[in-house]
């Protein structure tokens, strides 16, 4: 794990060292293209419901591809002092109050909607606070943020590494440098309130970073009548629809 201090932020970070996860092609070609087959006239549909008939649409090509996203979890952590004004309402008799060693003389305030007058003593403290912020994020391969829950999963290589390898011409090329998504995870958990005082600690980990690359099968599919086309993604993993 990689530690870094800033020093000029007094905030402390720990970030995971980026994993590698690809994930294993559950069911091989021939299952792709009957799914489909079963399913291509949907990708057609006009105005959701108006479906062309399956002998309309042509399959072309079924091409199985390595997509790659880049995950994170990270947790932010600040422990802080912040100025708090206590109102404390007395009796009208009260002529002063003491307590932690100082005289305290009542002042007028008012309450309610009617601003009702009361007498109450007001001074100023100080509170600890710990602040607590957990964020999930996900990116596909241009930089374009997904809903992680939506992000593939599935059985992981042993060696993913040697399986890239082995299919390095169907491995989808990452349009960003990874290491953005720590910056962007970073400035939406990593936020201290505006109340902010002096700061106890500060810390900002990333406890899960990683590549994942999910195996898809890409159909490429065309409406005879009228020549138009879609590249429908197919999990390789749970042979479900995508939507990338």
């Amino acid at each position: 794990m990689a530690v870094s201090t800033l020093a000029k932020e007094e905030m402390k970070e720990r970030i995971e060292d980026r994993s590698l996860i690809v994930h294993k092609v559950a069911f091989d070609l021939e299952a792709a293209k009957n799914i489909v087959e079963k399913n291509k006239t949907q990708f057609f549909a006009k105005l959701g419901f108006i479906k062309p008939r399956r002998e309309e649409i042509e399959c072309e090509s079924v091409y199985l591809v390595y997509e790659p996203f880049i995950a994170a979890k990270a947790t932010y952590l600040l422990d802080y002092y912040k100025q708090k004004t206590y109102t404390i309402k007395i009796g009208e008799e009260v002529s002063e109050v003491i307590a932690f060693g100082q005289i305290f003389k009542p002042e007028a305030a008012k309450e309610g909607i009617l601003k009702r007058p009361y007498k109450a003593i007001v001074f100023n403290a100080q509170e600890r606070v710990i602040h607590k912020a957990a964020t999930q994020m996900a990116l596909n391969r241009t930089g374009r943020e997904i809903n992680p829950t939506r992000l593939p999963s599935g059985v992981a290589e042993l060696e993913p590494k040697k399986t890239l390898k082995r299919d390095t011409d169907r491995v989808k090329e990452l349009k960003i440098s990874p290491d953005i998504i720590l910056d962007k995870i970073r400035e939406r958990t990593a936020t201290r309130p505006r109340d902010v005082g002096r700061i106890a600690e500060e810390t900002f980990e990333v406890t899960e970073y990683a590549l994942v690359c999910t195996p898809i099968y890409e159909a490429r599919c065309r409406r005879l009548k009228t020549g138009e086309t879609k590249i429908i993604p197919i999990s390789g993993v749970t042979g479900k629809m995508l939507s990338l």
